[in-house]
């Protein structure tokens, strides 16, 4: 099995289709994340599109000694951050079908469903940097080491910023429910 450095090289030795082969590897990742990051199915699908595009344009600016994926998610949470910014009023979508299985009985799907609206209700509370290390770290499953590079900020900011963002939302789930128990 190639590594992605080497399936770079052959894109850049002049193989484009070679690269559909990294697109097919990281594309669902991709879009998981951004999801996780608060964007709506539909933009997450267009921002790891043109992150693709992007990385496709600059890939002799890629550094072979460092990881395809963290590279690929720098310019996909950069061109998030910039559509953000674009666009402060949009909505937090729903946590994804696939993160959460079936139950048998319509109880307990309605309790997680009431659930996954309380965590996503808290989770639109909380600041964009939180809200991106606690979507890495737990829907990519990605180290410490590896969000600091691709947020270009030393491993202890992410620690403070994920620990922050996991006792903020700890408070804001139980704010809500003492306003539900009203």
């Amino acid at each position: 099995m190639m590594e992605d450095q080497e399936w770079v090289a052959q894109v850049l030795a002049g193989d484009t289709e070679s690269y559909a082969h990294l697109v097919n590897k990281y594309k669902h990742r991709l879009v998981a994340m951004l999801v996780g990051m608060g964007n709506s199915a539909a933009d997450a699908e267009d921002i790891a599109q043109a992150a693709f595009v992007r990385a496709y344009k600059h890939l002799s600016k890629y550094n072979p000694e460092s990881r395809f994926q963290a590279w690929l998610n720098r310019i996909a949470v950069n061109l998030s951050i910039s559509n953000w910014r674009k666009n402060q009023t949009r909505q937090w979508t729903e946590l994804q079908d696939s993160l959460v299985s079936s139950e048998p009985t319509p109880e307990v799907q309605l309790l997680k469903k009431e659930r996954r609206e309380e965590v996503t209700a808290a989770m639109k509370q909380l600041s964009l940097p939180y809200r991106t290390v606690l979507c890495m770290r737990y829907a990519q499953d990605m180290s410490y080491k590896e969000i600091a590079a691709v947020l270009e900020v030393p491993v202890t900011t992410v620690q403070v910023h994920l620990h922050r963002a996991k006792k903020k939302l700890g408070e804001l789930m139980a704010e809500r429910r003492d306003l539900l128990e009203v």
